[in-house]
């Protein structure tokens, strides 16, 4: 996964600054019909059925970390597009954009389609 520029400038400040970072209670996935790129500015699934979903990542290892438990979203009611990026927010609604990675396999998301990432398929490494 890449950073978001708010997180690296985040990581940054806190890491040779001395500049606290409050790092975020919770985090949660993002599903995304364009690349949110480093910028933030990726058109981000908007249907009315679908909701972010708190992860709960493992603890690291060599600098890897992965989902400790399967993602469910809500069954889409209406299509939700062509999923193609995924990102990891600091907030439930709103909020910033900390990671983003492309999917290996894009998934177009119909009505009655409900996507999952399965246990340890969502990885984070910073090398």
């Amino acid at each position: 996964m890449d950073f978001s520029y708010y997180l690296a400038d985040k990581l940054i400040d806190a890491t040779v600054r001395n500049t606290p970072y409050d790092t975020p209670e919770d985090v949660f996935i993002a599903l995304y019909t364009t690349d949110p790129t480093k910028l933030d500015i990726g058109a981000e699934v908007s249907e009315a059925s679908y909701n972010r979903q708190k992860i709960v990542m493992t603890v690291p290892v060599e600098g890897q970390t992965e989902n400790s438990a399967q993602i469910d979203f809500s069954e889409a009611t209406s299509n939700w597009g062509l999923i193609t990026h995924i990102g990891i927010r600091d907030e439930a609604n709103d909020g910033n954009l900390l990671y983003f990675t492309k999917l290996d396999d894009a998934k177009d998301v119909l009505s009655g389609d409900q996507f999952r990432i399965n246990v340890d398929k969502l990885k984070i490494t910073l090398t």
